[in-house]
């Protein structure tokens, strides 16, 4: 029954779409804007998996645009007859592929009615080696799959903290074929070294290359490596902030979870093919999945459109939608480490996140003494990401690590995110090596065994413009304590300044009438005010001076105003009511 239901709300939704386009090229009055976040909007999404808009002369915000369908005054026999037409050249479009999203959902659903059994690791000698080992393992220039395509596919081998091999597959029109493990194909440390390798060791995940910075490049644009994690980066980047499949438990007392992706359907692109797409299969203590990959770049971003239905086998209770994580350890706010000669180590400065009501709030990011957990009410959330908006090389000088070059990933909410919250984890760290910052959304919504969940996101890799906020941004907040008599023998407030930039200030005199817009909640009193503009044409400073009230943490919404309008995005931090505690770090 369920899929007669399903089948009927997909037809239902594409006749609605079909009949929407028919009407397109005729007068009429513009459509409603869509219905965001909507949940009832998951199951025709779904059916995603009939890979209708997969031919590349279709743009991917065409291929998961949900809204109404206007009002029409064509016979309704009429858009039945366009719709079941169309409908059959869509399944006839899913028949042309051996495997499809479907399938995978197919392969989930029954992996889920059975007990988790983890998969087997590989020897414990290769599962011991060092990072810089492992690092020099790589596949065979010539090995790398589609050589003839814009989009190639260089398997990894296990090995290190990778000791669960993955499957791979390719799929084509006519068959789905296991990709197999060949250790002929890769170049090892050495010889000897090779000689230890068992010939059925298996793969840790994959890489995909396509040309962003030239026709001729071979550039690592998406690895997918280890867990349910997955990195994206656009043109002239490094690897820095992450995706995942999943999170469950994150920051709960009885420890994170982690399911991984155990097998990959690659499809194979034709050589003109401007878009991949790639399935997987995700399994789990508490849950297995399906998900649907596809990939395309976009000018100076990369888009990764995201479908995904899960089976819970138990209740969850803290599951993460779209989730990403990234490294905070020091630099923006705070006191720098002892020892430490960087300005500044962090992949993200901050979060931020559009509100289904419209509005935009960024959420500095800060290296806490002790585990935090922030959560935002998020119903409809419109999108969320981290930023990376510090992008000179001076900001860091590290010449190795490159922060500056660490993607901006944004999530673009559309379906399956509706009542929920966003959640923050954040973890102590005392190095840049360990990614301690988790955001995602909680959907409301009971998750157990009887509630599958079925939800679809775009996510986008590129600078800090990637979710192409129209207001002034915070580009910079500067933190301090102060006395405020010359006889107080220690610091009583807080002085804040945080400079903003982009959107109207871009245009505006000096002389303009900006002023501030500070929220408190009576965590402190706000003893000054001003708002500036600074030498840099376009940029303008929010100064104030915070006294704490009480023993709870001072919580600050801070924003620009012109003329009773709001210009800028609204900065939300919070910071300890002890001033000796502030800047300290675990």
């Amino acid at each position: 029954m369920l899929g007669v239901s399903l089948f009927q709300s997909h037809a239902q939704w594409r006749i609605e779409r079909i009949s929407a386009r028919y009407r397109s090229s005729f007068p009429q009055a513009p459509p409603k804007p869509p219905i965001h976040a909507r949940t009832c909007y998951c199951l025709p999404l779904i059916f995603e998996s009939v890979q209708m808009f997969r031919r590349n002369t279709v743009p991917p915000v065409s291929r998961f645009s949900f809204r109404p369908a206007p009002s029409s005054s064509w016979p309704l026999h009429w858009i039945m007859g366009l719709g079941l037409l169309m409908l059959s050249l869509t399944i006839a479009t899913h028949e042309a592929l051996a495997f499809g999203f479907q399938d995978a959902v197919i392969q989930a659903k029954q992996l889920a009615s059975q007990s988790y059994s983890p998969d087997p690791q590989i020897p414990e000698a290769l599962s011991q080696i060092d990072q810089n080992t492992f690092e020099r393992i790589a596949i065979k220039p010539s090995a790398s799959l589609w050589q003839t395509a814009r989009f190639g596919i260089d398997p990894i081998s296990a090995g290190y903290i990778y000791d669960q091999p993955v499957d791979l597959y390719e799929v084509t029109p006519d068959s789905v074929a296991p990709i197999v493990f060949d250790k002929t194909k890769f170049d090892w440390p050495s010889q000897a070294f090779a000689q230890t390798v068992p010939a059925n060791l298996g793969f840790a995940g994959f890489s995909v290359h396509y040309p962003l910075s030239g026709q001729d490049a071979r550039d690592v644009m998406l690895t997918f490596l280890g867990g349910a994690q997955f990195s994206v980066v656009a043109a002239n980047q490094v690897p820095g902030a992450h995706a995942r499949g999943v999170a469950i438990d994150t920051g709960l007392p009885q420890g994170e979870q982690f399911p991984r992706f155990t097998k990959f359907w690659l499809v194979r692109p034709n050589p003109s093919d401007l878009q991949l797409t790639i399935y997987a299969l995700l399994d789990g203590k508490s849950l297995t999945g399906a998900y649907e990959f596809v990939i395309r770049p976009n000018g100076s971003r990369v888009d990764v459109h995201v479908t995904a239905s899960l089976f819970p086998r138990t209740g969850i209770s803290r599951l993460g939608l779209a989730p990403l994580s990234t490294m905070y350890f020091y630099g923006q706010t705070g006191q720098r480490p002892a020892g430490q000669w960087r300005p500044a180590a962090y992949e993200s400065d901050g979060l931020l996140m559009h509100t289904g009501e419209g509005d935009w709030v960024f959420r500095s990011l800060q290296n806490p003494a002790t585990l935090r957990v922030s959560e935002f009410a998020a119903d409809g959330i419109r999108g969320f990401g981290f930023m990376q908006r510090q992008t000179r090389f001076c900001q860091f000088e590290d010449a190795i690590s490159r922060f500056e070059r660490r993607p901006s990933l944004w999530v673009t909410t559309e379906a399956g995110f509706g009542k929920g919250k966003i959640v923050l984890v954040q973890i102590p760290t005392n190095s840049d090596l360990h990614e301690n910052q988790i955001a995602f959304f909680q959907p409301a919504e009971v998750v157990d065994s009887a509630h599958p969940v079925s939800f679809a996101y775009t996510l986008t890799a590129g600078n800090s413009d990637v979710a192409q906020e129209p207001l002034a941004q915070v580009r910079r907040p500067l933190i301090g304590t102060v006395k405020l008599a010359a006889d107080d023998k220690t610091e009583k407030a807080y002085r804040v300044n945080l400079d903003f930039s982009g959107g109207r200030l871009s245009t505006l005199a000096d002389n303009e009438p900006v002023i501030a817009n500070i929220e408190t909640k009576g965590t402190a009193t706000v003893q000054e005010q001003a708002v500036i503009p600074l030498p840099e044409a376009g940029h303008w400073r929010l100064s104030m001076l915070l006294v704490p009230t009480g023993k709870s943490v001072v919580t600050i919404d801070a924003s620009l105003a012109l003329k009773k309008k709001v210009i800028s995005e609204t900065w939300r931090y919070d910071l300890p009511s002890d001033l000796t505690r502030f800047g300290q770090m675990k």
